[in-house]
């Protein structure tokens, strides 16, 4: 592409399109779009670049130059929704002056808040679900005619056919294997804005990644809520489960990496993990999301699975796979949260010693059962809390990396350093960001190193490299 913009944060994964083409269309046809939110947010966007692109919309990056006006959403905090709605906020004046201009609220944001939307901000024209945004190109043609339209079936199972790579990295690449979630976490509104879980066969995404890989992918990560309990609703008397998809991905030439996210540790099975272990394609990395180390925490939470549970899995999961990296997810001050269940949060993490851990402030969701009850543990408590963990998970993955110093990783490279344009930068199997030195001249973007560690840092590895790229 001659002139590229990423749409999005580029530190989350933005998208890369050609923004010169928007010249050869007039301002009606030209998208400006931003995105937020998880992986699965990215890849619907990804989607419905390809489907607008397919009707002859082209992209801007300049939201001035638009005549289509999209932000697809993130509900899962309050302030990303809070972001997305001041900036809808100040697009009331350009409406004014454009009036053709069709402004669009998509994602788990617009599915969340439905029909109030169009009562708070009349200047919006689409009002879009996860479970239809690839009719936004027909939703356009629709709010032009009758000046507001709302699609939010989540019923309905989203079919698409995969055309090209529009991910951060043309060798990197984001493939659905599910949608919607089954569980009902009382924290989330997740099954709410995305509906109930729909697998996809696993014909159609082997055939997906076939062509993605003959496009010059060579990393590809499977995205579902809870991606390994995928299968569900492919058949009566079927059963089918994410290693049969891994099994068949590992046979497809050039495919070098498979990952795979968001999983839970109920589903965590003994075939999905040997899968992990003996297929030489699926890395090792692990994002299995614990939440809280507290039994009556994760009680209050509805979170099916308890901490020896948890336990157990991580300790079968690094007994078959001992280079394993493991990252997980973490709330504090959830409504109730005592002293004692938060400590038994830090003995979990002093315990796994995860490679990685988000961690976040439990903030009350609209809708969700856990907004019923008192939101009882003090802000500065819980700002307590969360530094504390953080130090805590900044400290733990500096001795782990240590470890490394004096090993050889490979590395699939991204780019150049942020921080150093005179090195490159990527991740190894582990998901583990790797630093080294370039040379004048060289191209390593999509290549995989073998590099030499020879420092470590609690989030960065770096070294020298082994041999030639591959």
């Amino acid at each position: 592409m001659p002139h590229s913009a990423t749409l999005g944060d580029p530190e989350d994964g933005a998208l890369r399109v050609d923004v010169e083409a928007a010249a050869s269309v007039p301002r009606e046809r030209r998208v400006y779009l931003e995105v937020f939110g998880c992986q699965m947010n990215k890849l619907d966007a990804e989607l419905l670049l390809g489907a607008l692109d397919d009707e002859g919309y082209r992209v801007t990056d300049r939201i001035e130059d638009a005549g289509i006006i999209l932000y697809n959403t993130c509900a899962i905090r309050e302030q990303a929704e809070n972001r997305v709605f001041s900036k809808v906020g100040g697009l009331r004046s350009l409406k004014r002056q454009h009036p053709d201009t069709v402004i669009g609220i998509l994602g788990c944001s617009a599915q969340n808040h439905q029909h109030d939307i169009l009562k708070r901000f009349p200047w919006v024209g689409i009002v879009c679900g996860p479970g239809e945004f690839l009719r936004v190109p027909e939703l356009i043609l629709e709010a032009r005619r009758r000046g507001q339209v709302a699609a939010l079936d989540l019923e309905k199972p989203v079919h698409f056919v995969r055309k090209r790579n529009l991910g951060p990295n043309p060798y990197q690449a984001y493939v659905s294997v599910m949608r919607g979630c089954d569980m009902a976490c009382t924290y989330c509104v997740v099954p709410r804005t995305r509906g109930p879980e729909i697998s996809r066969p696993v014909r159609e995404i082997v055939d997906e990644c076939r062509a993605l890989v003959a496009d010059g992918v060579k990393e590809i990560t499977l995205l579902g809520q809870t991606v390994n309990s995928y299968g569900k609703r492919l058949g009566p008397g079927r059963s089918v489960g994410l290693h049969h998809v891994l099994h068949e991905l590992d046979r497809i030439p050039g495919l070098e990496r498979v990952r795979f996210i968001t999983s839970h540790p109920r589903f965590m099975s003994v075939e999905l993990i040997d899968a992990m272990a003996s297929l030489g394609t699926v890395c090792e990395y692990l994002h299995l999301p614990v939440q809280s180390g507290s039994d009556e925490v994760l009680r209050r939470m509805r979170r099916s699975h308890r901490i020896d549970h948890y336990y157990r899995t991580i300790d079968l999961c690094r007994e078959r796979i001992p280079d394993l990296g493991i990252a997980t997810d973490i709330i504090v001050g959830f409504c109730g949260e005592t002293e004692k269940e938060f400590e038994e949060t830090v003995e979990l993490l002093e315990r796994v010693r995860f490679q990685n851990a988000f961690i976040f402030r439990y903030s009350e969701r609209s809708g969700t059962p856990a907004a019923e009850w008192p939101d009882d543990v003090a802000d500065d408590v819980k700002r307590e809390r969360n530094q504390s963990l953080l130090d805590l998970q900044l400290a733990i993955p500096a001795e782990e990396r240590a470890k490394q110093v004096g090993t050889v990783t490979e590395v699939l490279v991204e780019g150049r350093s942020k921080t150093d344009a005179s090195r490159w930068a990527g991740r190894n199997r582990r998901h583990e960001i790797v630093v080294f030195p370039a040379e004048d001249g060289e191209d390593l973007v999509g290549k995989l190193v073998d590099v030499e560690i020879d420092r470590a840092t609690s989030v960065t590895l770096f070294g020298k490299r082994r041999a030639k790229a591959t």
